[in-house]
């Protein structure tokens, strides 16, 4: 894999891997493009809207950035240039292509794309599609993991802080388990590598409260302080 960086005119930057996508467009990175080409499979709801897409033999999830909170009231989807590099979508390409290298198992990176107006851009990233996965909030609001299950969720999360990348929203909605039971983390927005040992705590412990929240918001979910344990059980073996 090549990752290439493509600046066109008008304001538009791509960032890509070669051997996933040949030639960046802005049409790429668009819903009304993939709508018109009827290739949309499915659609999840956050703060935006993802949607997933079938191109020739590949599988694509596409996200448009989105801000949250009081500010997204505002700007909505609008962030402030400092530097095409630093922009949030390039950031999460690199920082997952850089996952990947070590073996993580996060999304692959396809193409980040930003447009740039001024002193404001929107951007957007695609990455390949998790097969046969789904987070595992869903799953626990129907049936429980087991305690192997739990341990290498731990394991997951200990491999990531085992190379200093932190992860600013390390909820139960942003880890996923495919139908062979391996463990995947996505979401990487905001995300990076860090120095020290001294937020890694905090990283699991925005996982508790997580866990707890949906816990008290869900009629059914199944999830003990036990299956905690064998969660940190797992992220210390590592």
């Amino acid at each position: 894999m090549a990752i290439i960086r493509r600046d066109l005119g008008a304001g538009h930057h791509f960032l890509y891997n070669d051997k996933l996508m040949t030639e960046p467009g802005v049409d790429m990175f668009s819903h009304e493009f993939w709508l018109f080409q009827n290739k949309i499979t499915g659609e999840a709801k956050g703060r935006g809207t993802t949607i997933f897409i079938e191109h020739d033999t590949q599988h694509w999830v596409l996200r448009h950035f989105r801000r949250g909170g009081l500010v997204g009231k505002c700007l909505s989807d609008q962030y402030f240039f400092l530097g095409v590099e630093r922009s949030r979508p390039f950031e999460e390409f690199r920082l997952l292509a850089k996952m990947r290298e070590h073996g993580l198992r996060v999304p692959v990176p396809v193409g980040a794309h930003i447009h740039r107006r001024g002193f404001i851009y929107r951007g957007n990233l695609i990455t390949q599609n998790i097969p046969a996965s789904q987070d595992l909030h869903h799953m626990l609001t129907r049936e429980p993991l087991t305690k192997a299950d739990w341990y290498a969720v731990g394991e997951a999360l200990a491999k990531m802080h085992a190379c200093q990348i932190y992860h600013h929203d390390a909820n139960i909605r942003n880890i996923m388990m495919d139908n062979e039971r391996n463990i995947w983390l996505i979401d990487f927005d905001r995300c990076h590598q860090r120095r020290g040992n001294h937020w890694k705590k905090d990283n699991l412990s925005r996982l508790l409260r997580s866990l707890n929240k949906e816990k008290s918001l869900n009629t059914q979910f199944y999830w003990t302080q036990d299956d905690w344990q064998y969660c940190l059980e797992g992220y210390r073996s590592n």
